[in-house]
């Protein structure tokens, strides 16, 4: 083979293969006519458009909960959902006292000793939900540990926290078990 100079050797004839015909079609080629109204056929929707944005809404739904459901459904994570739920978590108020306590920030204008320890007591209660997270996070290794000795605890704090920090009647998925039960 010549890589920079030319070829001595002839180049060899290129063989044609001929291919066999496959046969005939089951059905006739449609005429313009009938495929254009087979496409406008099919095309076609009797959906007004309130309905089809409800349509593709529903369809959305039900693909993310098939996702959610998937990802939620390994037995590390029905573990740490069923830890969670059974035992009482200062973050579950989280939300709401913060709202309150900024709420009464708000009167400040008015009385600037109130918004004072109103903001003391929104950092007291961040840091008792950090505190709570973290003896949480304790416990819940262990028994981790003992019950699924070979998963990885990687990932699960901060799904743990998050979980802790909803208002119980707002996570997804629901609860399965009541507080105080046993998981």
């Amino acid at each position: 083979m010549a890589l920079f100079r030319r070829n001595t050797q002839p180049a060899p004839e290129p063989t044609t293969v001929e291919s066999a015909p496959t046969g005939k079609k089951a059905r006739p080629t449609p005429t313009r006519k009938e495929a254009e109204a087979a496409r406008r056929q099919r095309m076609s929707t009797t959906l007004s458009k309130k309905e089809s944005r409800a349509a593709a809404g529903r369809q959305s739904r039900s693909d993310r909960m098939r996702a959610i459901s998937a990802r939620e459904a390994t037995p590390e994570k029905i573990l740490m959902r069923d830890y969670i739920d059974a035992r009482f978590n200062i973050g579950e108020f989280l939300l709401p006292s913060v709202v309150v306590i900024l709420a009464v920030t708000v009167l400040g204008s008015y009385w600037p000793r109130v918004t004072l320890i109103a903001t003391l007591a929104m950092y007291l209660f961040i840091l008792a939900v950090f505190v709570d997270g973290y003896l949480m996070w304790r416990g819940f290794k262990k028994v981790l540990a003992a019950r699924l000795p070979k998963t990885s605890p990687k990932g699960l704090m901060l799904y743990g926290m998050t979980r802790s920090t909803q208002i119980r009647r707002f996570r997804s998925p629901a609860p399965r078990i009541k507080r105080g039960e046993a998981y």
